[in-house]
């Protein structure tokens, strides 16, 4: 079936989905798995809810305005990038002696820390869209999602590539030479590659598929 995907007004954890003049409402975040692995959306189902209440979907949507997920990523990325090499004179100021271990269990808070971000920023953008609508009291209905091209997939997998690699050097850099810096720049990047999974649901049209009955409550 034939799918307009729109974003909510400044909350970019759930989707619009328009069907057949019907609104559903998608939680991007809803899944521990598909925030890890993006391309879990295009396989696996998910819950959307039902919006009848057009009101409240105005209220949603708000002013329309232009949304590019993926391409404010990769903008993240290469700021990120240059920030990185702008930084890299003074590298040798944020070195810190000790030993590979004590920068093993650095990283892991590092890792604790930025997962602890992600799901504080995630509650708070629930909690808003909650303001307006909860979403256990609509139906449900769920489906499959997806991609829209072939262009998409392969931007997906270069984006995740490049994001991982950039990642994985920047912590194992930060265990051999302790230098803080590379520390914070690799979880800046790590917390952006979290946001990798908004590439999958982009705003426009996509092809979907319905779980059964679309016109029965799961």
């Amino acid at each position: 079936m034939n799918c307009e995907v729109q974003h909510l007004t400044e909350n970019i954890r759930y989707r619009i989905l328009i069907i057949d003049g019907e609104h559903y409402i998608l939680d991007m975040e809803q899944s521990f798995w598909k925030i890890i692995f993006p391309f879990l959306f295009w396989v696996l189902p998910s819950p959307v809810f039902k919006v009848e209440n057009q009101s409240i979907m105005e209220q949603l949507k708000g002013p329309k305005t232009e949304k590019k997920s993926g391409s404010l990523l990769v903008f993240l990325g290469v700021i990120a990038f240059l920030l990185g090499n702008l930084l890299t004179p003074l590298m040798d100021y944020f070195e810190i002696q000790s030993s590979p271990l004590v920068n093993i269990l650095l990283v892991i808070v590092a890792l604790i820390l930025v997962a602890l971000l992600y799901f504080s920023i995630s509650h708070k953008r629930k909690k808003k869209l909650y303001n307006d609508v909860q979403l256990e009291t609509l139906q449900q209905h769920v489906l499959w999602i997806r991609p829209r091209s072939t262009k998409q997939i392969f931007k997906l997998l270069a984006f995740l590539i490049w994001f991982f690699g950039f990642v994985s050097l920047g912590f194992a850099a930060y265990i051999l030479t302790g230098n803080i810096m590379v520390l914070i720049i690799a979880s800046g990047l790590l917390f952006a590659l979290l946001l990798a999974n908004r590439i999958t649901v982009e705003g426009g049209r996509t092809k979907v598929k319905f779980k059964g009955n679309k016109n029965a409550a799961s």
